[in-house]
């Protein structure tokens, strides 16, 4: 019986790319799945963000000074105020 070779590489090198495309998809869908249970965990700490430091500035600006330490604390104190309702 005379084995073609040059067809079986290729049969074994087209299973081992299969095989690989396979496994990169499930790693994927892994990845993906956990993204999307932080995705809320990060919004939440955009929006706290967003809303501290809008507080700080605005409240500097309208003192006409620079943002300082303490009005960033007082605008992540508001931003847990609305976020905790």
């Amino acid at each position: 019986m005379k084995v073609n070779w040059g067809a079986l590489g290729i049969t074994v090198g087209l299973i081992l790319v299969a095989a690989s495309i396979l496994a990169m998809g499930l790693i994927v869908v892994r990845r993906i799945s956990r993204l999307e249970r932080q995705i809320p965990i990060m919004k939440a700490g955009i929006k706290r963000n967003v809303i501290a430091q809008e507080y700080a500035f605005s409240k500097a600006d309208s003192e006409r000074r620079t943002i300082t330490l303490e009005d960033l604390k007082e605008g992540y104190a508001l931003a847990d105020k609305f976020l905790a309702k």
